[in-house]
């Protein structure tokens, strides 16, 4: 059995609106792969490995937290920028994605506005069929975004307000504003992301679906 393992990157400081479930919802994926999964917390004192670890993972925190995230993630810049290359997973939810454009990891521009970009949102990802659910709640928009969009709007806001896209995607690096969270709220995206890090391993995926996901999400859909 292949020991599949996930840094959940400041967990203490970048963890508003229960991001945490992400991590959950992930590795109750793997494990119905027969995949073992370890988790390991990291945070501002400590020192990250960015070759060590298959999956990173960080969610949305306040100012004060994102900025204490930045100064300590500085230091990894070349690091992390091989590690996208390289095809490592990374997940960033809420406010957490602007760090990689904030750091010059990617190629995009944070930018903090005078308003809040408050409310439900419904994207399509091109992957799949299903809508894609979740809430944001930012006062950042992002721009001069060179790389490619995650999501579609299908009723919300991008990048800008009336934008049509959002969200960041880079080799297996994964960037939304979406909250949710957003693997709890969408277990075929989920399902999504588990199968390309099946593939990325050469592992089989065995089809799995847990009804009582899809019920709820069906019950998500009905309040959009």
């Amino acid at each position: 059995m292949k020991t599949f393992k996930i840094a959940h990157l400041y967990y203490d400081l970048m963890n508003l609106y229960g991001e945490s479930g992400n991590i959950l919802a992930l590795k109750k994926h793997l494990k119905k792969q027969n995949i073992k999964v370890t988790i390991t917390n990291l945070s501002i004192n400590d020192e990250i490995d960015f070759n060590k670890y298959d999956f990173y993972y960080l969610g949305s925190g306040v100012d004060e937290a994102y900025y204490l995230a930045l100064k300590h993630l500085e230091q990894y810049q070349k690091e992390i920028k091989e590690a996208i290359n390289n095809h490592k997973f990374f997940l960033a939810t809420g406010n957490s994605l602007c760090l990689f454009g904030d750091l010059n990891i990617l190629d995009f521009k944070p930018e903090k506005c005078e308003f809040r970009i408050v409310g439900e949102q419904t994207f399509t990802f091109k992957n799949l069929e299903n809508t894609i659910i979740g809430f944001q709640n930012r006062d950042y928009i992002l721009k001069f975004v060179k790389e490619e969009h995650l999501f579609e709007v299908k009723k919300g806001t991008g990048y800008i307000p009336k934008a049509i896209v959002e969200g960041i995607k880079k080799n297996n690096f994964y960037g939304t504003f979406l909250l949710g969270p957003l693997l709890i709220r969408n277990p075929l995206f989920t399902e999504y992301l588990v199968k390309e890090i099946m593939q990325s391993n050469d592992l089989e995926y065995h089809i799995y679906h847990d009804k009582w996901e899809e019920k709820a999400y069906n019950e998500y859909q009905k309040n959009f």
